[in-house]
């Protein structure tokens, strides 16, 4: 934990309120931030208010078990996410909470950022993972990153935000912006194709290159689901695919009628699947039989 005055303090919250929002990564009153300072105090964000036009002035001062002790605003009522942060961690000097716009849309596709793709996020973060929902601003949310938090500076709230931690407020600022940016270049790679994570041996040599670095250990997901590069993964492969049936399942629609396929119980009538998706799905040997035994009718009739 790096030592700040409150202060220098306040200045940076405000600075890094204004950044989010002009990322894009919050919006009105959303996401919260802190800064520790000294050993049982910490400079907060309070509830309710627009982290993109703050004034230092607006900033509150709690305990480690979040009891106002000076200004005129309520602490956020997310603050139990933070004090689950810092009381895992006593390194830990700042904690943000953020909704950048990929990553919730990853949880949303229920896609994971854990995979190991780009190196330099292996250096500095290690696995990104998702914590199981919890319903926001009740004691589920810091039981859902309580263990994860322990482990990782970056971690996904499904369908929720992120919660990125460091030494100091730039740092836990430094790990939101890589952790989006990965989101942003793991989007881009979708969209052109398969994404390939790093191999077993690549893993081995970038490892190799952080301890002779003497950077700090980082932990690696082993449950990311056709990812054979991590060491602990037991080299899993991506599961076969299944064919696509030529009559599709039955659906069901909502009895709520939000106009979804969400679960609910009124089945509806099957539908043929559609000429492309049969052809996409069709055996090539299948096809290539089919071509040869056309051909030799052909040749019979000529």
């Amino acid at each position: 934990m790096q030592a700040i005055s409150e202060r220098q303090a306040r200045k940076d919250i405000v600075e890094i309120g204004k950044r989010i929002h002009s990322h894009g990564w919050i919006s009105s009153t959303d996401g919260n931030i802190s800064v520790r300072l000294g050993k049982n105090r910490l400079l907060t964000t309070p509830t309710g208010i627009h982290k993109g036009y703050m004034q230092e002035s607006d900033l509150v001062v709690t305990d480690l078990e979040g009891k106002l002790l000076t200004g005129t605003r309520k602490p956020s009522s997310e603050l139990m996410m933070h004090l689950t942060c810092y009381n895992q961690r006593e390194e830990i000097g700042a904690v943000i909470h953020a909704h950048p716009t990929l990553c919730i849309a990853f949880s949303l596709a229920r896609i994971t950022l854990a995979k190991c793709l780009l190196p330099e996020v292996v250096f500095t973060l290690g696995s990104i993972p998702t914590a199981e929902y919890s319903t926001p601003t009740t004691d589920e949310v810091p039981q859902s990153i309580e263990n994860l938090i322990a482990d990782y500076d970056a971690v996904i709230l499904e369908r929720h935000g992120s919660l990125t931690v460091g030494k100091s407020l730039f740092d836990a600022y430094n790990t939101l912006e890589r952790m989006e940016h990965v989101a942003e270049i793991t989007h881009k790679a979708r969209q052109l194709g398969e994404v390939h994570p790093l191999n077993a041996e690549q893993m081995d040599k970038l490892l190799n290159v952080s301890k002779r670095l003497g950077l700090k250990e980082r932990k690696f997901e082993h449950h990311c689901e056709g990812c054979n590069a991590c060491p602990e993964g037991g080299n899993m492969q991506p599961a076969p695919s299944t064919p696509q049936p030529l009559v599709s399942q039955p659906q069901t629609e909502c009895a709520n009628s939000c106009g979804s396929n969400c679960g609910s119980s009124t089945p509806q009538p099957p539908q043929l699947a559609s000429s492309s998706s049969v052809l996409a799905s069709a055996d090539t040997a299948l096809i290539e039989a089919i071509t040869r035994e056309v051909l030799k009718e052909l040749e019979l009739s000529s």
